[in-house]
């Protein structure tokens, strides 16, 4: 008696889970089915877009955040280039050179006056760094200038 319980009580589960499937499946091929309105759209065409600019900020590394390491920026050197300031040369004239054995002997005219050098010889703070036939070198106020020979 106590299986006929039972399968009496699964009989009336197994119908009414059959039940419900036939019901959705029918119900979804039935021709009763209401109809959908659209909702009627206000079109506005008074719009106006605002764009606004994203900003950020760069934040400096206080630690890496894949090592956990404290960040230590490298140190700045303190060098300053300095400014060599603009030094205003003499006129000054590479007109030849004679050549007297070793000793070469330069023919330079400074201020108009035309002067002898020999290399490293200095003359009003004007001093003879090295020359050739073609042009020379020359030292005022720690700045060097080449000068070609004026033809």
């Amino acid at each position: 008696m106590k299986n006929k319980k039972k399968t009496y009580i699964l009989l009336v589960v197994v119908i009414s889970v059959w039940g419900t499937i036939a019901y959705k499946v029918i119900s979804a091929y039935s021709e009763d089915m209401p109809e959908i309105n659209a909702p009627n759209l206000a079109l506005n065409t008074d719009y106006k877009l605002e764009y606004v600019k994203d900003t950020f900020s760069i934040q400096p590394l206080e630690r890496d955040p894949f090592l956990g390491t404290v960040y230590k920026p490298k140190a700045q050197s303190n060098f300053v280039a300095k400014r060599q300031k603009k030094v205003l040369w003499k006129p000054i004239e590479y007109l030849g050179v004679i050549a007297n054995g070793k000793d070469k002997v330069f023919i330079i005219s400074v201020a108009s006056k035309q002067t002898l050098f020999k290399t490293g010889q200095q003359l009003d703070s004007i001093k003879l760094i090295r020359g050739n036939k073609k042009h020379v070198t020359l030292r005022y106020k720690n700045q060097n200038r080449t000068f070609k020979l004026k033809q």
